[in-house]
């Protein structure tokens, strides 16, 4: 190949090395993520997919960058190096392409050249248009340019064997049409952008007129914005004319103009149907070349997407195309396609082309026919969809049935009762019943379902029982429900209204696979993900309880169901409240009920229960009391909500101090549940009862239960008699005393908190004690300051143990504490500061809990006294990456306590040692797993610990290069050089080598 000639730059515009100016674009960090994804990556997708905007919006997210927008005479290899020549010339060492050039290089080097560039610069090259290199004269320069970092945007598919190898390499990340396209929420987002308010279904409704199409959405979004479009009354394109059906116009010229007429005509009178294959435009369009032509279609970029034999067309396409049909043709095509449809087994097909025939009355015996299985399969919109297109006169009882059954679907309770009140009398008394089991208000479900029972024949008959068996279930009547449907005994919800709380959560989960993502129905109170999460706060399992609340939220929102979203956040709040954060479960709380309010009050119960339970335990009885009476007032029946109701909103009481108060409800919640045949909550309430009142009596039962359920004394459960640790040991311990022939089922509960044996009730303090020596020397109960110290070489005795941890002679302590004292006077003091130490430590336990004394002394750490020094120590000597490592050593103090005494002051320089070393070793696993915020979090910490750190200067320059801001890196090595040389030291030559690579050799912050 000839070299190019040294007027090259004649050949090169700095125009179109200039990415576009973008404003307005919203975030995207889905597509964001996407296309950082890889060193290559592809963007193919037609006009109007927002293939630039994506890109150039990105840039600042993407790290440094060239850009150049291509032409048809980019296929020329030499006009192409030079316009790569002037893209990159502004990057460090940018200038290399073009000195190439003027030495008259051939385009294949000076490609290799600028792959060179931006490999050393960390540089991306965005090449926009760029199908212009499909032919064959470039292909060598492309392969030669792919040894960098390069983003192509094209129109058309991209082909070769580089991007071929690159894709097989995992080097190179495609990225198409439905990835550009606007997801719901981020539609939402870009409404929100400009001042539009909307609501979830309009939301909806505008993402399936335009299907994301970033082009369609951004004019959709401006042209509601200045009230030229209305969201809530957007028509359905499928039904004919649309208010975004002239959308598409201004790109109709460049999409249909340069096609083949033939082409053109067969894309036309397609477009009546959604989906095009061979098979129906041979028999409707009696097109004979069907599969060639649709296959040209789709290969030209023309809005035609392919699905296995199926081609689609997007839908403001279609719009536009049938508006240039006449009408009396697309009536004719449309009617055609449904007899075509029927004979093909294709009801859903049908149904929509008879619509557009104006074949309403078939359409309705379809919709009718088979509208109860789309709703099964989850196509709630599509029903909706179709039943707003049967003219009222059209409308039979059995289509009455089926709004009913599709507006109940979606929580909207009031209008599908209304629409049940339209159908046959068995449709209407199942409908009613099954919108009181959906909303569980079993008192509402009695009367339709004897109405039903009296209507009733064939399958209906059965479909009837097992509805009255489900609402003695919801009614707190599990025996009588499994009794006339045995098959409920495999449900979560039985197992969970019966006791059987591990079986529950295994169904639970069991049900919530799979529902997330998907075409589906809400399932309100049946969610798998909401049932799992109350049972893992039950269980006292406050992060999956947390984490399945959210995954159920998302749900919800993305099935746009109030009652999900309502429901989801009671359960993240009952997550909160294990997890011991009031104020998160108050908002979270105070979020449902909101939500619930234009639902059904049903739904007002469980938020209501919780907010009873917070009232009562920060010492607010009225509010307290008016949330229990509403809650229960909501319950429909349902005495197992009553009594958990009883029992949540009892608890907060017992656990704000008002044991008296409490009692009665505990007493009444026991009674419930027993009615109810609960094993759990009969045991939870029994052993709440015991410990508000302490009395012998109770204790039998209250042992049994904590030996059934041992998680409601191991962990801070959802309904644990006491939320703190330390007061469940000890309510053990009481138990243990109270009830003696139950020993053996309370030892494991013991082990799981901690202890080799079942506790005495003299060896629990009722309160952790924690003893401090990280910055200064406290011992703390229950989070509160310790008595008095009383002497001050208590303190020192204190720290002096906790560096010994396996102890020390009783002589040696004395010494330390007390060099050079007569024997005597230093034994009488050390006695006394002995004594003094003792009475700040083991108050309220027996003498040695906590110290051994004699000849030996030591302390005894263990479930209810814990010393930070000893965690330090795990922690700093936990593997890099260990879980929870990184945190921990964010949050240890600098040092140790100031002391005059040897051994503690030895190991406080082990200690400021070796926390900096840990932190710098700990960014170094953070850089390797890509986490170089948290990377950088470290090392700033070991810099602030010792300046001179160069493992850590080292990790901290890594962590800004990798977040490209090479002047911080910078920054960081000039800090460490003046940190060094007030030593009088220079940095390691393997820092020096790392400087020059991360920043070119800048000396300074500059």
């Amino acid at each position: 190949m000839a070299g190019v000639t040294t007027d090259w730059r004649e050949h090169a515009s700095s125009r179109r090395a200039r990415p576009p100016q973008v404003r307005g674009a919203v975030a995207r960090p889905r597509l964001l993520s996407l296309l950082g994804a890889s060193r290559v990556v592809a963007v193919v997708a037609p006009a109007g997919y927002g293939k630039t905007t994506a890109l150039a919006a990105g840039l600042p997210d993407l790290g440094r960058a060239a850009w150049l927008t291509l032409d048809a005479d980019d296929a020329d290899p030499q006009v192409l190096a030079a316009g790569l020549a002037v893209a990159v010339a502004g990057l460090p060492g940018g200038e290399g392409p073009g000195a190439l050039l003027d030495a008259g290089a051939v385009p294949r080097r000076v490609a290799a050249r600028v792959a060179d560039v931006l490999d050393r610069s960390g540089a991306l090259l965005v090449l926009d248009e760029a199908q212009h290199l499909a032919g064959p004269l470039t292909e060598g320069v492309l392969r030669e340019l792919l040894g960098g970092r390069v983003a192509l945007l094209s129109r058309t598919p991209l082909l070769g064997q580089g991007l071929t190898r690159l894709e097989l390499s995992g080097d190179l990340t495609r990225v198409f049409a439905p990835d550009l396209a606007f997801t719901p929420a981020e539609l939402a987002e870009l409404l929100a952008a400009q001042g539009v308010v909307a609501t979830g279904a309009e939301v909806r409704l505008a993402h399936a007129v335009t299907e994301g199409w970033p082009i369609a959405a951004r004019f959709l979004a401006q042209a509601a914005a200045q009230g030229r479009v209305r969201l809530s009354a957007l028509a359905d394109l499928d039904g004919g004319e649309a208010q975004l059906g002239t959308l598409f116009a201004y790109l109709a010229q460049e999409v249909l103009g340069p096609l083949d007429p033939s082409l053109r005509a067969l894309l036309t009178r397609g477009s009546v149907f959604e989906d095009l294959t061979p098979e129906l435009i041979a028999d409707v369009l009696e097109e004979t070349q069907a599969g060639t032509l649709l296959g040209a279609l789709a290969s030209g970029g023309t809005f035609l997407t392919r699905t296995g034999d199926s081609y689609r067309a997007h839908p403001l396409l279609r719009a536009h195309l049938r508006g240039l049909l006449a009408p009396g043709e697309a009536r004719i095509l449309a009617a055609r396609g449904a007899a075509y449809f029927e004979r093909t087994g294709r009801p859903r097909q049908a149904l929509a082309a008879h619509l557009t025939a104006g074949n309403t009355a078939r359409a309705a015996e379809l919709l009718a026919e088979h509208g109860g299985r789309w709703l099964d399969g989850g196509r709630v919109t599509l029903v909706e969809r179709s039943l707003a297109r049967v003219p009222p006169d059209a409308w039979t009882p059995a289509l009455h049935a089926l709004s009913g059954d599709a507006l109940r679907l979606s929580s909207r309770y009031a209008e599908a009762l209304a629409a049940y009140g339209r159908a046959d009398p068995l449709a209407r008394s199942l409908g009613e019943a099954q919108v009181a089991l959906d909303t569980v208000q079993p008192d509402l479900a009695w009367g339709p379902l004897d109405t039903a029972q009296t209507l009733a024949s064939g399958t209906d008959v059965a479909r009837t029982e097992r509805m009255r068996a489900e609402n003695y279930l919801n009614a707190g009547d599990p025996a009588r429900a499994l009794a006339l449907h045995p098959d409920l005994a495999r449900g979560a919800r039985y197992a969970l209204r019966s006791g059987r709380l591990g079986d529950a959560l295994a169904l639970a989960l069991d049900a919530a696979r799979g529902e997330a993502g998907g075409a589906r129905a809400a399932q309100n109170h049946r969610e798998g993900l909401l049932l799992a999460s109350f049972l893992h706060a039950v269980l006292g399992e406050p992060g999956e309880a947390a984490r399945r609340a959210r995954e159920g939220l998302a749900e919800g929102e993305r099935l746009e169901s109030l009652f999900v979203r309502s429901l989801a956040l009671a359960r993240l709040g009952h997550a909160e409240v294990v997890a011991g954060c009031p104020e998160d479960a108050r908002a979270a709380y105070e979020g449902a009920l909101t939500l619930a309010q234009d639902v059904v009050p049903r739904l007002q119960v469980e938020p209501r229960l919780g907010l009873a339970y917070l009232e009562a335990r920060a010492g607010h009885p009225a509010p307290a009391a008016e949330h229990e009476a509403r809650a229960l007032a909501h319950a429909g029946g349902d005495r197992y909500v009553e009594g958990l109701t009883r029992l949540t909103a009892a608890l907060g009481r017992l656990h704000g101090g008002d044991a008296a108060g409490a009692l009665p409800e505990l007493e009444a919640a026991r009674e419930v549940f027993t009615a109810c045949g609960d094993a759990f909550g009969t045991g939870a309430a029994a052993l709440a009862v015991y410990a508000a009142t302490g009395r012998a009596g109770d204790a039998p039962a209250a042992a049994r239960a904590a030996a059934a359920f041992p998680f409601l004394l191991a962990r801070r459960s959802l309904l644990s008699p006491t939320p703190e640790r330390a007061a469940r040991a000890a309510l053990l311990a009481r138990l243990a005393a109270d009830a003696p022939g139950e020993e053996a089922g309370l030892r494991p509960v013991a082990h799981a908190l901690g202890y080799g044996h079942l506790p005495r009730q003299g060896e629990v303090p009722g309160v952790d004690v924690r003893v401090q020596v990280l910055g200064r020397v406290a011992v703390t109960r229950g989070g509160q300051a310790a008595r008095e110290w009383g002497r001050a070489r208590a303190r020192d005795l204190l720290a002096l143990l906790t560096v010994h941890d396996p102890g020390l002679a009783r002589e040696a302590a004395q010494e330390a504490l007390f060099p050079g004292a007569d024997p005597q006077v230093g034994e009488r003091n050390f006695r006394v500061t002995l004594h003094a130490l003792g009475q700040v430590l083991e108050e309220g336990v027996t003498s040695g809990t906590f110290l051994e004394r004699g000849e030996w002394l030591r302390l005894r750490g263990g479930p209810d006294l814990t010393v930070d020094l000893w965690e330090a120590r795990a922690h700093l000597g936990a593997p890099p990456g260990t879980p929870g490592r990184a945190g921990a050593l964010l949050a240890l103090p600098g040092g140790l306590a100031d002391t005059d005494l040897e051994a503690v002051q030895a190991e406080a320089e082990r200690y400021a040692a070796r926390l900096p070393e840990a932190l710098a070793a700990e960014a170094g696993h953070a850089l390797r797993a890509a986490r170089p915020d948290l990377a950088a979090r470290l090392a700033e910490r070991a810099l602030t610990l010792d300046p001179a750190h160069e493992p850590a200067a080292r990790a901290l320059m890594r962590a800004h290069a990798a977040r490209a801001h090479p002047a911080a890196a910078a920054r960081t090595y000039a800090a460490l050089r003046a940190a060094l040389a007030d030593l009088g030291l220079t940095p390691l030559p393997e820092t020096e080598g790392l400087h020059r690579a991360l920043t070119g050799g800048v000396r300074d912050g500059g």
